[in-house]
């Protein structure tokens, strides 16, 4: 099950994982990462029922399979943060349905600190390239919770994964160096140290052949 999830590999081998898990069946996907965790069997079936009501809208207009993004990124904070439970991972799946148009239609399965976290994470696009919103944006993440910082730089680092030169804009650089290192630094070392990595992986294997 490790092909399809994150664990601190070559930044090649992680990669490949991401693309790789971008064909699988999200479901699928979603199955094998219950069966990784430690929740009760309950617990399992509840996350799961939760997961179809989900799937029933269209992320495929995001990208193809787009519902195995947050599934990986359940496994990356439930491999990384303390005492994980089900609303945790509830909140992790649904995390973009404001971006992805279903709010509405979807926040009465969620609870109000869900809904909190999930509005605290969703970025002004018209103000997303200004360094002062930027600060304030990401300052207002940590100012909620340090996991939710964490969580936000997983996030970010999940979609970074996929390897597509897009993906390392001067902007999309910027807000790793800028707006999220500082604070991983002193709260996640190892996350860190990863994240800096492939930023540098990045620069001289996908960004080569760039002025």
């Amino acid at each position: 099950m490790s092909e399809f999830f994150f664990s601190f590999s070559e930044i090649s081998e992680e990669i490949r994982k991401k693309n790789y898990s971008l064909k699988t069946n999200p479901k699928k996907l979603c199955q094998l990462f219950l069966e990784r965790t430690t929740f009760s069997d309950l617990e399992k079936k509840d996350i799961l029922s939760f997961f179809l009501k989900l799937q029933k809208f269209n992320f495929d207009k995001i990208y193809k399979n787009y519902l195995t993004h947050p599934i990986r990124l359940c496994d990356m904070y439930f491999q990384n943060i303390k005492n994980v439970n089900v609303d945790d991972i509830k909140f992790i799946l649904s995390h973009n349905i404001i971006e992805c148009d279903i709010f509405k239609k979807f926040k009465n399965n969620l609870t109000d600190k869900q809904v909190k976290k999930i509005q605290i994470l969703t970025i002004d696009r018209k103000r997303e390239k200004n360094q002062l919103y930027l600060k304030f944006f990401y300052d207002q993440i940590f100012k909620h919770s340090t996991n939710l910082f964490i969580f936000k730089s997983l996030d970010k680092m999940d979609n970074a994964l996929i390897g597509d030169k897009i993906l390392f804009s001067n902007h999309a650089l910027n807000i790793f160096e800028k707006h999220i290192f500082t604070k991983l630094k002193k709260n996640r070392y190892k996350l860190y140290l990863y994240q800096k990595k492939l930023l540098s992986y990045a620069k001289k294997n996908i960004l080569k052949n760039e002025s």
